[in-house]
């Protein structure tokens, strides 16, 4: 059996996959994970964790479009077995809401806004591809434009016209309860 150690090469090597893969790999997690930028970081730290429990095995010297795939592919894995975990811990969260609530909500205030708030993001949900990630990254994550542009590898110019477009079909489609300021019809973006 060989030298199964994790060199001081396998470490520059990984830190370099690392510097060139997790930029994008964090805004393929972002969309995966639905817009929670916790969510995000932590699956693509265990992405990189994955990836450096198998570096000598199954990585070490694969071309970069086959990492990638491996990076890419592992993600998706690890976000399928999340999404399970949290839609377990969902179903228990409104017993242990109401168990530490300190005052209580008004409840009709709070059917509304989560009403509105489940309709924009369905609406988000059905939105193209791209217009889809850039209302995520700016409203789920709070980032902004020059952000999102760089992230997704796109002007910031396209970055503004997909939120304009996206702003719009949400006031379409919510009428007077769309949730941007009402003095700014466009809802600001930045």
């Amino acid at each position: 059996m060989g030298d199964d150690r994790f060199t001081p090469d396998d470490a520059d090597e990984l830190a370099r996959c690392f510097t060139a893969h997790a930029p994008r790999l964090f805004g393929y997690a972002c969309v995966l994970a639905r817009g929670d930028r916790a969510l995000a970081e932590d699956l693509v730290q265990n992405t990189f964790e994955a990836a450096a429990r198998a570096w000598q095995t199954t990585l070490r010297g694969l071309a970069e479009e086959q990492l990638r795939a491996w990076l890419w592919t592992t993600l998706a894995h690890i976000t399928a077995s999340s999404v399970r975990r949290e839609a377990a811990f969902r179903d228990r969260l409104p017993r242990i809401e109401a168990r530490y609530r300190k005052t209580p909500a008004d409840p009709s205030e709070q059917a509304f806004s989560s009403i509105v708030l489940e309709r924009c993001w369905r609406i988000i949900q059905q939105m193209p591809d791209r217009q889809h990630a850039v209302a995520l990254l700016r409203w789920r994550l709070d980032m902004k434009e020059a952000e999102i542009a760089e992230l997704l590898g796109m002007a910031e110019t396209t970055v503004s016209t997909q939120l304009y477009r996206a702003r719009r079909k949400l006031i379409e489609q919510l009428g007077p309860d769309h949730p941007f300021i009402r003095d700014d019809p466009e809802g600001g973006s930045s």
